[in-house]
């Protein structure tokens, strides 16, 4: 597992409110997330989860989904109770997406509208649901998800980090393949470059860093008015038994 990083603060915002964790030698963990709040809160939140996310996952011999549930509500309760203290940061939170992969296996976490996506054979998949107001509408078939792009309400989330005592974690788990590449971003990526435009980058001959920085330089061409981090985590060969 090689991952590849990148975060911009893009064109609006005054500072970027986005983290992301990319594993150190020999750890096979990846995190991206996206804060909200007022003044520095949401920097604070989304740099807060991934910090505790990734000691606690340094602390785990054999990577489960319930070793990875586990490492996401610590991040949870630490920005909570960091809320809780700080009357500046009342209400703080962030989305929170993460990769983790044992032997065969990924394992995803998902909370919020930072968004996985899987690249397989020449195709691309999300395989997160969006924790959002509008993908509630596409789901009831109120509204397309074209038109949830473009929706005034689509910032809406309807689950984050660090806002309740308690958060209900999504867990995915899926086989890996040689070739597998995971790409998790945050929605300053997603709210300007569509799916086909990543999986263009994907399986580009470029290097994976000059992948990103072309993905990040669609998303600044298209607006770029949100923080923008996005991370490939590649499987090139069979895992590692």
């Amino acid at each position: 597992m090689k991952v590849y990083a990148i975060t911009d603060i893009g064109r609006m915002r005054p500072i970027n409110e986005d983290s992301y964790y990319a594993p150190a030698d020999g750890e096979r963990f990846c995190a991206v997330a996206d804060g909200m709040g007022g003044h520095n809160a949401g920097e604070v939140a989304s740099a807060l989860a991934v910090e505790v996310f990734s000691r606690s996952m340094r602390q785990v011999e054999h990577i489960t989904a319930q070793t990875l549930h586990a490492a996401v509500e610590q991040a949870n309760d630490s920005v909570f109770q960091m809320a809780q203290e700080n009357a500046g940061m009342s209400g703080m939170g962030t989305t929170f997406s993460a990769l983790a992969a044992q032997d065969d296996t990924a394992y995803l976490a998902h909370v919020g509208d930072s968004r996985i996506y899987l690249v397989r054979n020449g195709a691309i998949m999300q395989v997160t649901t969006d924790h959002t107001l509008v993908e509630q509408m596409v789901q009831k078939g109120l509204i397309t998800p074209r038109e949830a792009r473009f929706h005034p309400r689509r910032n809406i989330i309807t689950r984050a980090l660090g806002t309740e005592l308690k958060v209900e974690i999504d867990i995915v788990q899926m086989s890996l393949r040689p070739g597998d590449v995971f790409f998790l971003c945050s929605d300053g990526m997603t709210n300007y470059v569509d799916e086909r435009e990543i999986l263009r980058a994907a399986v580009s001959e470029r290097d994976w860093q000059d992948k990103l920085k072309h993905l990040v330089s669609i998303a600044l061409e298209n607006g770029g008015a949100d923080n923008i981090t996005a991370l490939f985590a590649v499987f090139e060969e069979a895992a590692n038994r």
